[in-house]
């Protein structure tokens, strides 16, 4: 899942108290994982190595459109040892945004952290060139993650790099085992909504942002199969205000990223329906202290970049 640049609510609120406070218990490493104070970025600790993932350009993902710089291993939410390439302080830079909002402990799921570019001459797609930021699971079981940057593009808007490292990162922990089902029987019965890599499970953050959020008519007309690409959502947008641009519009875990991402971030809802969104977040325990992290470390507000829909 990349970002282009640019059950009842009562219900929701109980169970993500303890749904996002557990994401990162199925990390890689030591029990004890070092403890950073709020707004402050997690230690780099270039000693650590973890021997259970692959580090290399083809398990990195390399292809004829995204060429690895480097990559870093992250063991008990802290970046560890460069496993492939050359440093680069971009991806340091990176992480930096990353670990200021994030609760130690979540960044247990996170197994890589890597630096890309499109190779010079490369016949990349429009997608590909504007790709900041990407993640994916490194396993079958959604036990493990790889976050991957754009070295390019993400010095061109500091503001909109901070936006993306939060909007994929809950890609992560919408994704873990305790919330997205990737069993064979969960494609064959899902009951709440199927992805190309899941079924969301009943007690999940998804589950519960759609079954607020997520109209029959809209969902009908998201293909799981396919990534979400920057116009697939267009003509919802143009209609529908509640969305942060036709990219949050293409589907709902779009739609809760760009959103979380603004909420993180305290970017000024511009239509009353979004604010609606941004208060739904708020009341999330286990989301709120992602923005009360950033506000600790001085991020924000900011101004985004998010198209207003529905005009």
């Amino acid at each position: 899942m990349d970002i282009k640049m640019r059950t009842a609510a009562v219900l929701a609120t109980l169970l993500l108290a303890g749904a996002v406070a557990s994401c990162g218990s199925n990390g890689v490493g030591s029990e004890d994982a070092k403890e950073a104070e709020v707004g402050e970025a997690a230690s780099v600790d270039a000693e650590t190595t973890r021997g259970d993932v692959d580090c290399d350009a083809k398990a990195l993902g390399e292809d004829r459109e995204t060429e690895f710089i480097d990559a870093y291993y992250v063991v008990d939410g802290q970046l560890g040892d460069l496993c492939f390439g050359d440093e680069d302080p971009t991806v340091t830079e990176a992480w930096e945004s990353l670990t200021a909002i994030t609760p130690p402990d979540q960044l247990n799921d996170l197994a890589l952290f890597a630096g890309f570019v499109v190779p010079e001459g490369a016949e990349a797609d429009e997608a590909s060139t504007t790709t900041l930021a990407f993640v994916n699971a490194i396993d079958d079981e959604g036990t493990a993650f790889q976050m991957s940057v754009n070295l390019d593009a993400y010095d061109e808007e500091p503001e909109e790099a901070d936006l993306t490292m939060a909007h994929e990162f809950s890609h992560v922990f919408t994704a873990t085992q305790s919330q997205l089902d990737r069993s064979p029987e969960a494609f064959d019965a899902c009951t709440t909504y199927l992805t190309s890599d899941g079924c969301y499970r009943p007690d999940s953050l998804m589950a519960a942002w759609i079954d607020r959020f997520g109209s029959s008519d809209d969902l009908a007309g998201v293909d799981p199969e396919n990534e979400a690409e920057i116009d697939d959502g267009a003509e919802l947008c143009a209609a529908d205000p509640s969305f942060l641009g036709p990219y949050a519009a293409s589907s709902p875990e779009e739609d809760f990223a760009e959103s979380f991402a603004a909420f993180v971030y305290r970017v000024e809802a511009p239509t009353p329906e979004v604010e609606e969104k941004l208060d739904w977040l708020a009341d999330q325990p286990g989301l709120v202290e992602f923005r009360d992290r950033a506000v600790e470390a001085g991020q924000g507000p900011l101004e985004g970049t998010f198209e207003v829909c529905g005009s």
